[in-house]
């Protein structure tokens, strides 16, 4: 889990600006007590104590996402914790949950402990690095140590992840509605049409494919597809169990969204429902192929019967699809540069979202609940 850029510098008052996978950049100021020393897994990490006596804290100027903190040296009985925007994190519930990814390289000795920080069972010359990586947007982190002796010390540099895996997939058996009927995702082609659940017709100008294996998914969990059981949604959707990639967006219609948001129909990331019954991260390592395809508009379509979006080119999508190299297959249709567009549904904030689902999870309200009284949706009409 290489880094798009990471700070270099952690002595007290530092600032400077981390370059973002959107292509922009954030700037930050560090509030420390420690040092900064380089070693063969690290170039250039703050020197934090297991004892807490010496911490890092670094402040952004802007929310950031893709916040990633790789974990160095560690020796067994160290234990370590992460505070984001003045909260300790338990990272076991925070891993469960979607909303941090521990990986990590090497010996691969590190663990989350019951308490739910990190630690490892190794000695710090032998070559494991841990690293957490956050999908919520983040203002602030703090690390810092509570177990050990003053004497004992970890590395840890802090960064933005350049690996981008929010291009929105469905996996290759996903069935889609055309008007020829259901058709799995992986026999579209550019040029094909496909069924909105309004019931319009649109045609596919590109689609792409990406392979990942058993293996890839092991070694970086955000690879692992989210799936979405049979009726978990509500009203009896999706018709069989979905399984898309962790930041497809799909269909929230609700009167808690119209409260929170002024929207009754919003666009969630997948991720975002897990803790839903019936939804939850897929870690069988199934070997899978990734597909998406592009309108010239972005729409929500019919996946399984469930309403989930086409592809949307926002920054990040842009940014992935012009590394389309990465791909293992591209096809297009008389398209000479990709389109710009327009979110089909709203698209809420990272806070938005996690109250609108709490709020379902709360009340075991269906994410689908106010989609009885949308009369255009075809979804419902073949019901």
């Amino acid at each position: 889990m290489p880094f798009t850029d990471v700070i270099d510098n952690y002595a007290n008052g530092a600032t400077g600006t981390l370059s973002t996978t959107d292509g922009g950049s954030v700037g930050y100021t560090v509030t420390a007590n420690v040092s900064t020393i380089s070693r063969p897994n690290t170039d250039q990490g703050a020197q934090v104590t297991a004892d807490g006596s010496r911490s890092v804290t670094v402040d952004f100027d802007d929310p950031i996402h893709g916040l990633t903190i790789s974990v160095d040296r560690s020796n067994p009985g160290e234990v370590y914790f992460v505070e984001i925007d003045g909260v300790v994190i338990d990272l076991n519930a925070a891993i469960a949950d979607g909303s941090v990814v521990f990986s990590q390289s090497g010996a691969s000795t590190h663990f989350i402990t019951a308490t739910g920080g990190i630690s490892s069972t190794g000695g710090p010359t032998n070559g494991s690095l841990g690293l957490l990586h956050f999908e919520s947007d983040v203002t602030s982190v703090r690390i810092f140590g509570t177990g050990g002796t003053s004497g004992n010390w970890d590395l840890f540099e802090i960064g933005v992840d350049s690996d981008d895996f929010r291009v929105v997939c469905f996996t290759q058996d996903t069935l889609i509605r055309t008007p020829l009927g259901e058709r799995k995702v992986s026999s579209l082609k550019a040029g094909d049409c496909v069924e909105t659940a309004e019931g319009k017709l649109r045609k596919i100008i590109r689609t792409n494919l990406r392979k990942i294996s058993a293996l890839q998914q092991a070694r970086e969990p955000r690879l692992r597809p989210i799936r979405i059981k049979a009726g978990a949604l509500g009203h009896g959707l999706p018709e069989r169990d979905l399984l898309v990639s962790r930041q497809h967006r799909v269909l929230v219609s609700s009167r808690i969204a119209q409260r929170i948001v002024g929207h009754a129909e919003i666009l969630v990331p997948a991720i975002q429902l897990v803790g839903i019954e019936g939804v939850e991260i897929d870690n069988s390592l199934t070997p899978l192929e990734y597909h998406h395809f592009l309108f010239d508009e972005h729409e929500v379509v019919l996946a399984n019967g469930a309403p989930a979006e086409s592809l949307y080119l926002g920054a990040e999508a842009h940014l992935a699809l012009d590394q389309a190299g990465e791909m293992d297959e591209v096809q297009t249709r008389d398209v000479v540069e990709l389109p710009k567009m327009r979110p089909a549904r709203m698209l809420p904030h990272a806070k938005q979202i996690k109250r609108i689902i709490a709020a379902h999870k709360r009340h075991g309200r269906p994410i689908l609940e106010a989609m009885a009284g949308s009369l255009g949706h075809a979804a419902l009409r073949s019901a």
